[in-house]
């Protein structure tokens, strides 16, 4: 059976990918920080299949040679070892630096390691690419009535003007990668995701930004904002998008970039939804509703892959359902 290396194995998408792959019967290298990190690893190791198909590997996107083991006999690479970055090596929230240090500290090293993961894989001459980036980078300067994949694409420097640096990454990461594989005649597939709930394969993963807001309300019985934000927000069920990028390898034709949510939905409207997983829970003081209609997406790209994603009220009831079984004990 063919193999498939996942880089950042033990991340939320990461391992929701091995997952896939290997329910699907794939062999799998996977990629961690540190394949001796058993915190990480037990969990990994636990999936079915996992004994027999998959093997980890310690790699960090600083250095692309760390890949080269990891990439040997692949046929297509996913690239999930790059979550945002939010703060400088000091601490300084990203919003607080200059455009100088906002580059050098939180874009350009997103941008690098993705690189460098791309050349560890043109060196063991693989040909298929699938890049987990954000619709942080779907965010044109004038707002689109309904975004597309082609039309919604963020301007870097307009974002880092604002202090955007995080927003900025993903827009400056997607478009090194473009050029890169378009040089090493590599199929690039880019997948956009938001808050991503569902059961998750670690533990470690229940503290993540996506999980965080349910789990406060489930778990800790009150609310992680003291009022309902404003705005919109676009959800998934993890394992849908782990299905879009393992249905967008396996469709030779399929390139480009991917909406990888549901939809969007007011904020006041996913907080009605997460009430029903915890009635007895402290919930936010309601706010005004935004002027705002949620964002409107066109989905034609996304549904091209064949996945039929999980609407976000029963994305959110099989969160809270999986989180009250006590998964983890």
């Amino acid at each position: 059976m063919t193999q498939i290396t996942v880089a950042g194995a033990s991340g939320l998408v990461g391992s929701n990918i091995v997952k896939e792959a290997l329910e699907r019967g794939y062999h799998v290298h996977g990629t961690l920080r540190d394949a001796e990190d058993t915190s990480k690893t037990r969990w990994l190791m636990a999936l079915p299949g996992a004994a027999q198909r998959l093997t980890l590997f310690s790699a960090d996107a600083a250095d692309s040679h760390s890949f080269d083991a990891a990439m040997a006999g692949s046929d297509a690479v996913f690239i999930a070892c790059l979550p945002p970055i939010y703060r400088a090596a000091d601490g300084t929230p990203a919003r607080e630096l200059d455009r100088a240090r906002g580059y050098d500290e939180i874009v350009r090293p997103v941008r690098n390691g993705c690189l460098n993961v791309l050349a560890a894989a043109a060196r063991a001459g693989i040909g298929h690419v699938m890049l987990c980036s954000s619709t942080s980078s779907t965010n044109p300067p004038v707002p689109l009535a309904i975004k597309t994949e082609a039309t919604a694409l963020s301007d870097a420097e307009h974002q880092m003007a604002q202090g955007k640096f995080t927003a900025a990454e993903k827009i400056v990461m997607e478009t090194a990668a473009q050029d890169f594989c378009v040089e090493h005649q590599m199929r690039l597939c880019v997948f956009l995701p938001t808050m991503m709930l569902g059961p998750t394969v670690l533990p470690q993963h229940l503290d993540s930004d996506s999980h965080r807001f349910l789990i406060a309300l489930v778990r800790d019985g009150k609310a992680v904002h003291e009022t309902v934000p404003q705005g919109s927000m676009s959800v998934s069920h993890v394992a849908d998008v782990a299905k879009l990028f393992v249905n967008a390898y396996e469709r030779p034709d399929a390139r480009g970039r991917y909406f990888a949510m549901y939809e969007s939905l007011d904020w006041a409207d996913i907080y009605a939804e997460f009430a029903k997983q915890a009635p007895q829970a402290s919930l936010p003081a309601p706010s005004p509703r935004s002027n705002e209609p949620p964002t409107r997406f066109d989905f034609t790209r996304r549904d091209s892959l064949g996945v039929a994603m999980r609407d976000i009220p029963t994305t959110i009831a099989e969160t809270g359902q999986w989180l009250k079984s006590d998964p983890f004990g």
